[in-house]
């Protein structure tokens, strides 16, 4: 299992993995639905497979690539007993800085709706995506850095380009009940929410609700309300600002039951993600 990370102090800047999973009890370990708050591209190889990004299922085929932004849920539904094989990339925007201060390399990620314009196929691409992935990996030590991230840069390139051609396709979130809840939630992520102020919005009884959003993306709908708000925080805190004032800027009331989630989730306080000159 190759791995590859830079960091900046202790913030990840990039990892990437190269893996082949086998064990049955290992598949059923590393793949739930989950949010987090870097980029991520999935270059998928083998195996039998559906991909679930917020509330859109993508079967995946050999030379498939899928996108996903910070925030945006994911995981992989495994069918069968196939080896699952794929090459991995995730990153944080600030790798970019040197060589796209506006992040417009970022555009395939950001400029379309959640669980939307997700997949490529490696036909779209001048250059195949899986050369650039093996070459990441097949430099010198001495040279591995230079030699990864200029493959990764001119990857971003390539999906840049795939994504420019078909922006125009780019359709609107599906249309179902939880695909309408997940798009509501995003657009007032840090306003005043519940289970039962969406289930009234949408004419819909509290359990419907929670059933349908729950089968749709792999959360019970104030859970990913949660989640969602807690990675939000976790990045104002991280960039320096107070978590007093964080967690009211990320949609939490009181700060104890902000506190204990925080916890729960990132196994550490607040304060410890705070830069060291505001600890």
């Amino acid at each position: 299992m190759p791995v590859y990370e830079i960091y900046n102090g202790e913030s990840l800047l990039f990892r990437y993995l190269s893996d082949e999973i086998k064990d049955e009890k290992t598949k059923k370990e590393l793949f739930f639905m989950h949010i987090h708050d870097y980029f991520e591209i999935l270059y998928f190889i083998s195996g039998n497979a559906v991909f679930m990004v917020e509330t859109t299922a993508i079967p995946l085929r050999p030379d498939t690539l899928i996108l996903m932004r910070p925030l945006e849920s994911h995981t992989i539904n495994l069918l069968g007993n196939e080896p699952y094989e794929r090459f991995t990339i995730n990153f944080s925007a600030e790798l970019l800085d040197a060589i796209d201060p506006a992040h417009k390399l970022l555009d395939a990620f950001f400029d379309r709706p959640l669980g939307v314009g997700n997949a490529y196929h490696a036909s779209e691409f001048s250059i195949h995506p899986r050369k650039l992935f093996e070459a990441m990996l097949s430099s010198e030590k001495e040279n591995e850095r230079l030699n990864i991230l200029a493959n990764f840069y001119a990857l971003l390139g390539q999906i840049d380009t795939a994504f420019r051609s078909k922006r125009q396709e780019i359709s609107l979130p599906p249309n179902t009940l939880a695909g309408k809840v997940a798009e509501y939630i995003n657009a007032h992520l840090f306003a005043e929410l519940s289970v039962r102020s969406l289930a009234s919005r949408f004419y819909v009884s509290v359990s419907q609700l929670n059933r349908q959003f729950k089968q749709a993306t792999g959360f019970a709908p104030w859970d990913y309300i949660v989640g969602k708000r807690l990675i939000s925080a976790r990045n104002l805190i991280r960039g320096g600002k107070p978590a007093t004032t964080a967690f009211s800027e990320c949609g939490f009331n009181d700060y104890s039951s902000f506190y204990r989630h925080y916890l729960k989730r990132f196994g550490v306080p607040p304060k410890a993600d705070a830069p060291k000159k505001h600890r």
